[in-house]
């Protein structure tokens, strides 16, 4: 059994050395094949590297050119980094609108949209050099911009044409500025056949109470519209209307108009005059306006005392002398300044009651009394332009009802503002004339075709209604 055993273990070593040398065999044959394999994936790595780094093809440093290009494509990379992180930031924020209502006051405003009253007097603060919020509107919007639940800016809507914008410059800072309205300006055209009022006949045309008004204070010295308009009267006008980012629009400026009243041509051309004033001309260049307005009104309202040496007072019952005219207007009717001047006196004045008196130049003077309030902002000592609101028609001090006490004054005395004979404004300057005459008869051409089927060349001017600019297009409706 030993033996067997013997000759088991010999067979086994044999087997074994036998298996041996096969198993090496194929070790060292599968070896150069594996290092060429490794050789191979490196050799492509070198390749696809030198691929995309210039450097490794030319085996020379970065060039200047490189350099830049690296750095144009960093600051780009920067720029786009920046830009989003400035939309993340402004994601941020949380924005709050809400209207004025009836009853609202700005605390109430400030309470209903989550905003501490701590925040209130400072905020009134840095408002009221550029405007009072404590005197808000109804109807007027606020919108607020929150970041991590603390207010960050505030708008308020004063008016179409301006917006009040106060923003947080730190935990205890704030900056205020007004905001002017963009508006898109295009030019529009009406005409109209009157048979009544030129006020019904704009308002058929095109239902805006506005141009009437405009057109009236143009011709104000020229045509009496409650006196002197006839059937078959009939006018064009090119106009500018102002369009709001809202879409709402308004009437802007009258560029020209012509108006024909009892058998007379009257034109109007809008121009800039050589020493930058603002007027309108007829075909000679003279101005249609004179240097103080036909009515302290944008109408001209019933007079319901004229200027005279003895009239009986229906307060005082007696004779007295009434050097001025009476308007009958209802309370709270807008009074205008009849021309530049200066506030001499501002304040109650006996009969008068709430009395205005202004001075306009070392010669004219006027007053304005009966008035049942002033204008915001009106004090003594203040300038004031031509047509400017300077008070509301009212009938404090003797009065019987409301109207107005309007009296013109020339070197101190009182003189009929319906007889005294007002200076004229100036005529277009002679280094001007040439190009106004050129932009008189293009405008004039306009106004001629307004409801024809033929239409002129559009070229557009200036606002200085001077300089020629032919556009690609015009936005031109006619009525």
């Amino acid at each position: 059994m030993i033996r067997d055993m013997k000759n088991l273990s010999s067979k086994r070593r044999r087997i074994h050395l036998e298996r041996e040398p096969k198993i090496g065999f194929r070790l060292r044959a599968a070896l150069p094949v594996l290092l060429a394999i490794i050789c191979l994936i490196s050799i492509s790595a070198v390749y696809i590297n030198s691929k995309s780094d210039p450097r490794i093809q030319t085996g020379l440093e970065p060039t200047a050119g490189h350099t830049l290009e690296t750095a144009e494509q960093q600051g780009e990379q920067t720029a786009v980094s920046a830009s989003l992180a400035g939309e993340s930031k402004a994601d941020k924020y949380l924005h709050a609108e809400d209207k004025v209502k009836s009853g609202d006051t700005f605390e109430t405003i400030l309470l209903r949209n989550g905003i501490d009253r701590e925040h209130m007097f400072p905020l009134l603060a840095a408002a009221k050099p550029a405007h009072n919020l404590n005197r808000v509107m109804v109807g007027r919007s606020f919108r607020f911009a929150f970041q991590d639940s603390l207010l960050a800016r505030l708008a308020y809507e004063i008016d179409d044409d301006q917006t009040l914008i106060i923003t947080r410059l730190d935990s205890a800072n704030w900056s205020a500025d007004i905001e002017e309205t963009v508006y898109q300006l295009r030019e529009r055209e009406v005409s109209g056949r009157i048979e009544s009022s030129l006020y019904e006949t704009v308002m058929e045309t095109c239902s805006n109470a506005e141009l009437a008004m405009l057109l009236s204070d143009i011709y104000a010295w020229q045509i009496d519209f409650y006196s002197d308009i006839r059937k078959g009267d009939n006018f064009r006008i090119i106009y500018e209307e102002k369009v709001h980012p809202k879409g709402t629009s308004k009437i802007g400026k009258i560029l020209a108009a012509v108006f024909n009243n009892d058998g007379k041509t009257l034109l109007a051309i809008r121009y800039t005059n050589a020493d930058s004033t603002v007027d309108y001309f007829d075909l000679e260049g003279n101005s249609l306006r004179r240097k103080f307005l036909a009515s302290p009104f944008r109408y001209r309202p019933r007079i319901s005392s004229r200027f005279s040496y003895r009239r009986f007072h229906p307060i005082l019952k007696k004779y007295r002398p009434h050097l001025g005219i009476d308007y009958a207007a209802p309370t709270g009717t807008p009074v205008l300044a009849l021309g530049d001047g200066k506030v001499v006196k501002r304040s109650w004045n006996g009969g008068f009651g709430r009395y205005i008196l202004l001075k306009h130049n070392g010669m004219y003077s006027t007053s304005y009394g009966h008035l049942s309030r002033y204008a915001r902002g009106i004090k003594a000592g203040d300038n004031v332009a031509q047509g400017q609101v300077i008070g509301y028609v009212g009938s404090t001090g003797l009065s019987t009802g409301p109207h107005l006490d309007f009296r013109f004054f020339k070197n101190g005395s009182p003189v009929n503002p319906l007889t005294v004979d007002i200076p004229a404004g100036e005529p277009i300057h002679a280094s001007v004339k040439e190009r106004f005459n050129a932009y008189r008869d293009y405008m004039a051409a306009r106004l001629e075709m307004i409801g024809k089927d033929r239409y002129v060349p559009s070229v557009a001017a200036s606002g200085r209604g001077d300089i020629y600019d032919p556009p690609a297009s015009k936005d031109r409706v006619s009525e």
